[in-house]
């Protein structure tokens, strides 16, 4: 008599069989708190705006550099920055990310070498992105002429992590 109503709960085959995807979301709502599921949608939000609209610029650059140089010519374009991409990648690419690492946990400002070497990785991933304007900032990267400005902003963000006691760059070491 002591105990109160309980409304009944979709089973887990109840829950993945609603139409459209609905049965998975509401599957997990049901296994976090209502409170987490809309903090972490809140979070969520605002990185899924900016690859939306990363995606959105990268889709309008493409279909203006396909307007202008024809879609053959568009795409061998984005074979090449991929396959110039990869060679700078694996040039560059772990080891510098490992000594920015290393420069963090030591707290100290990284040399001009490993800084050099993260942002020649960075512009190597973005030239393997396919789109118009990562490619443009990839190459950008590569002029020795406009690299320095890309170090001068890998060094100021490096500083800020280290003042703030942040001992990694991108990721957690694990």
């Amino acid at each position: 008599m002591g105990q109160s109503y309980r409304p009944p709960l979709l089973s887990e085959m109840e829950c993945f069989l609603l139409p459209g995807g609905a049965g998975a979301m509401l599957w997990l709502m049901l296994l976090f708190d209502p409170f987490n599921f809309l903090q972490v949608f809140k979070m969520s939000l605002p990185i899924t705006a900016f690859f939306a609209l990363g995606t959105g610029i990268e889709l309008y650059g493409l279909k203006w550099v396909s307007d202008s140089i024809s879609i053959l010519n568009t795409v061998s374009l984005i074979m090449l920055t991929f396959l110039v991409g990869i060679v700078i990648t694996q040039s560059y690419g772990k080891e510098s990310f490992e000594k920015m690492q290393r420069y963090l946990k030591s707290r100290e400002a990284p040399s001009d070498e490993a800084l050099n070497g993260a942002v020649m990785g960075v512009a190597g991933m973005l030239l393997i992105t396919p789109g118009a304007v990562t490619d443009i900032i990839g190459i950008l990267i590569m002029i020795p002429i406009t690299r320095g400005m890309f170090k001068q902003i890998a060094l100021n963000l490096s500083k800020k992590r280290i003042e703030s006691g942040q001992p990694y760059f991108f990721f957690k070491d694990h």
